[in-house]
């Protein structure tokens, strides 16, 4: 069965009594009040806070370990106009975080550049070798935003020339610290801020707060970007930061976030968390992905509104380019593991994979897999295979690949993500390794993640008001989600694939009176099947605005999916049947000679099953395609019966062509007349000529010989056949192969022309205990 990617946690059942005086406290509704108390806020002084931010919240940036002393050395490198540079990082939050602090020393009159790793060359962190080209240089002062921690040779190399490190970092700290200048981090050991949480542009943030005096709110929209991006706990000071950035965002001045939206068709007057999310962040995360990060920094912090047009357009070619090579690498890293059930952790390989996208890829595995996912990269000139890894909360990547670093030639990470290298020759040893490691950790049978439902809605309830009510939340993301929620009383309509690549599902529920627009973005093949048979189909989800000619409609956003019962797919009607033979399903033929002819196109490692002789030997295949008809409705329920699969593909070739199920008098006539005026026919050799001769189907001319062979009408001892005439009358349509020939018949017509949904009906009683 088609399982959910989550395991559905029931509503939580909250005392009444608490959850209506919080609304009567707040003036708010129920739900509301309910969705608070679940996230632990549940007095009035508390929902106030949360509900209605402050800039209050935004905590004395000198409470940060260090930060007095970077802030004195960043005012007398000001002071003495020494060469500073900003060592930033290409991802989304290391781009702002750039912005945010090369825009306010270059406010201060610094004499200031910045410099932006190469994925590639450079790798993430302090890099040696550009440390020592950047001193070469005559630079004075490095300020590191987002990175720093764990780059202890650069660091202590630049300590040893003269030039001090001010690291602001929100990464975790390695074995060690680093030896630099100062180092700003919002979780130092025993420094105890008050949000450990914040992004690198938080920090970055913090430090100009610290060197303006004072919060600049222009630089709030940055400081948004960059922490939703980096999927940080929107709680604390973080939401507080988050909110008001949204509200600049909203208003913004920057010329090259003008310029973003308008390529990606955003309003930026109704941006929010999503927007950011699913517009800005992936377009910024292109460039250092298959650019340079650097036009980021520009395009942020330009006045130039040309260029911002320049690099906006630049940024949106970039982001079709990984849309399309994303989706290429997604189908084929897909169909490479259509062959790999067996492995618990997946593991897929290519030599023109670039190395920018192998981390989505990995991401993407493991949501459509549910499998912990690594992604290669093959270099056939270094014989090195590159990659990057994905894990789900039951499997420790760390834990698994660090013991072997035998293994590999580079490797670095944590428990839900890593990056590594190895000799292409020792990745079937990986794969060995990481199926151990699986097992040792219990993840065959560890629990799917946990998803939290809000409520059940019924389809009337989910209208403006109510979104306007889950609203008050936002902005949601780590530490605050969307309330997900289950709906009753349904009926699911209307479901169709859309977009370029038919990869998003578009569907409605109704009560019979209103209908609810619904969407699931990158579906697998659930997306197919629910389109065939809609009704077998669960789903939660969250609500959303959708934004189109000026009207707003509320619809929701898929989270999760699973079939309720076994989906029934028919493909009767498709006209390639070809295309229907390359599923990765159990190809099930009643027929041998339907077998023999179609082999050669199943997919290769297909398993095919012939016959329902052996059925005690095929019990349980999930998925089954059912090729061909059977000579009875008893002779298919006996096959659902014994299988029982999940989900069933039905194709029904005929076996009978029924333009002429049956001899005619004609026929019979002329094969009768022939073999009674002639001896030991070779029906081996001579069939095809014989059926030439009589100008009858050769078909026609073995059912009509067996029709006789029963009737006593011909004789047949090793292969050749005898007339044999007959005074006594015999009723032909009596004979247990006319009877078999009719019981076909009626069988092909009920299984080719019923109606879908007539034809499901009377397959899913026997799949249903």
């Amino acid at each position: 069965m088609l399982e959910a990617k989550y395991l559905w946690q029931p509503i939580a059942e909250l005392k009444g009594g608490q959850v209506k005086a919080l609304a009567h406290e707040l003036s708010i509704s129920e739900l509301l009040a309910k969705l608070l108390i679940e996230r632990g806020i549940k007095t009035k002084t508390a929902a106030t806070a949360f509900l209605k931010p402050t800039v209050a919240q935004i905590d004395d940036p000198f409470k940060l370990h260090d930060l007095k002393k970077a802030v004195d050395r960043l005012q007398q490198a000001i002071a003495e106009q020494e060469r500073i540079v900003v060592y930033g990082d290409y991802d989304v939050d290391g781009i702002t975080a750039t912005s945010v602090m090369y825009e306010a020393l270059e406010q201060l009159g610094a004499k200031v550049n910045y410099y932006v790793p190469d994925r590639i060359i450079d790798g993430y962190g302090p890099n040696l070798k550009r440390y020592q080209q950047l001193i070469a240089n005559q630079t004075q002062l490095i300020v590191t935003v987002d990175n720093g921690v764990a780059g202890f040779k650069a660091i202590e190399y630049a300590q040893q020339q003269g030039v001090d490190v001010i690291v602001t970092d929100h990464h975790s700290f390695g074995e060690k610290m680093p030896p630099a200048y100062a180092i700003v981090h919002p979780a130092f050991p025993d420094n105890n801020y008050s949000c450990p949480d914040l992004a690198g542009v938080g920090v970055a943030f913090k430090v100009v707060c610290g060197l303006l005096q004072e919060i600049p709110q222009e630089m709030l929209d940055l400081v948004a970007l960059g922490t939703i991006a980096d999927v940080m706990k929107l709680t604390g000071e973080n939401r507080a930061l988050v909110k008001f950035g949204l509200q600049v965002l909203q208003q913004t001045q920057r010329v090259g976030l003008t310029a973003l939206a308008k390529r990606a068709g955003v309003k930026l007057s109704q941006a929010d968390e999503e927007t950011v999310a699913f517009s800005f962040a992936p377009r910024l995360n292109s460039l250092g992905r298959l650019a340079k990060a650097t036009d980021g920094v520009e395009l942020l912090t330009t006045f130039d509104e040309q260029r911002a047009d320049e690099l906006a357009e630049k940024v949106e070619e970039l982001n079709e380019q990984r849309q399309k090579l994303a989706e290429k690498m997604t189908k084929a890293a897909l169909e490479q593991l259509s062959t790999q059930a067996e492995n618990l952790v997946n593991l897929v390989a290519a030599p023109d994979w670039p190395v920018g996208l192998l981390g989505i890829i990995a991401s993407r595995l493991v949501e459509k897999t549910g499998k912990p996912s690594l992604v290669f990269n093959l270099n056939q000139s270094t014989q090195l295979a590159k990659g990057s890894g994905r894990s789900v909360a039951a499997f420790d990547l760390f834990k698994a690949l660090n013991p072997k670093r035998d293994l590999l030639t580079a490797f670095g990470g944590h428990q839900q993500a890593c990056g590594l290298t190895l000799p292409i020759t020792k990745l079937a040893q990986l794969q060995k390794v990481l199926n151990q490691a699986a097992d040792q950790q219990g993840l065959r049978t560890a629990e799917r993640e946990k998803l939290q439902l809000a409520a059940a809605l019924s389809v009337d309830q989910v209208d403006l008001s109510l979104f306007d009510q889950l609203k008050r939340l936002k902005p949601f993301g780590n530490g605050n989600p969307q309330p997900i929620f289950a709906f009753r009383d349904y009926q699911l309509t209307d479901a169709r694939l859309i977009g370029k690549q038919k990869n998003h599902l578009q569907f409605k529920i109704t009560d019979g009176q209103k209908k609810v627009s619904a969407i699931d973005f990158f579906v697998g093949n659930e997306g197919k099947y629910l389109t065939q048979d809609p009704l077998a189909f669960d789903f939660v989800g969250h609500l959303t605005l959708n934004h189109w000619h000026d009207q707003s409609q509320v619809q929701v956003i898929v989270d999760d999916l699973k079939a309720k019962r076994p989906v029934v797919c028919d493909l009767r009607s498709v006209k390639d049947k070809k295309a229907s033979l390359k599923k990765t399903g159990v190809y099930f033929f009643f027929k041998e000679k339907h077998f023999l002819k179609l082999k050669k196109i199943l997919p290769k490692k297909a398993q095919a099953i012939v016959g329902t002789q052996r059925l005690d030997q095929t019990l349980n295949q999930n998925h089954l395609v059912l090729v061909d008809c059977p000579d009875s409705l008893a002779e298919l329920e006996k096959l659902l019966k014994a299988i029982q699969p999940q989900l069933l593909d039905l194709i029904f070739l005929p076996s009978i062509d029924l333009r002429r199920p049956l001899p005619s008098r004609k026929d019979l006539a002329k094969v009768y007349r022939f073999a009674v005026s002639h001896q030991q026919i070779n029906l081996k050799n001579d069939l095809m000529k014989l059926a030439e001769y009589l100008q009858i189907n050769k078909e026609t001319l073995i059912f009509t010989i067996q029709l006789f062979f029963e009737a006593g009408f011909v004789k047949i001892k090793n292969g050749l056949m005898t007339g044999n005439l007959s005074q006594k009358k015999v009723d032909l349509t009596q004979t247990a192969s006319y009877r078999s020939r009719i019981r076909q018949i009626k069988t092909q017509k009920i299984l080719n022309d019923s109606k879908t949904a007539d034809l499901k009906k009377w397959i899913i009683q026997f799949l249903i205990d």
